[in-house]
């Protein structure tokens, strides 16, 4: 135990024997714990979680690109001229109006 959390306790009101009973409880459940068990925190299948879901992601953005492609591709199957687009954006058509 840090100096600093002894500290922290003596300001909390747990006496010196307290701190020290403490202190050797910590020890003994230390000396406990297996030392030849590998820690296995699962940090390899966290990883294969993630890059499983990163794919996803990545198929499912390039998924909605290609829609949007395929939505707002021209009715008139061309480029259109920036003339064009102005003379639509000024006075559009009648038939555009209607559907309003």
């Amino acid at each position: 135990m840090k100096l600093s959390e002894r500290l922290a306790l003596l300001r909390a009101g747990y006496s010196k024997d307290e701190i020290n009973a403490m202190i050797e409880d910590d020890a003994k459940e230390s000396k406990e714990a297996p030392k030849d068990a590998p820690e296995d925190n699962g940090a390899g299948d966290m990883m294969k979680v993630m890059a499983a879901l990163a794919n996803e992601v990545k198929d499912l953005k390039t998924a909605i690109y290609k829609e949007n492609i395929a939505k707002t591709e021209s009715k008139q199957g061309g480029q259109l001229k920036a003339e064009d687009i102005l003379a639509s954006l000024i006075n559009p058509p009648e038939d555009d109006m209607k559907g309003e």
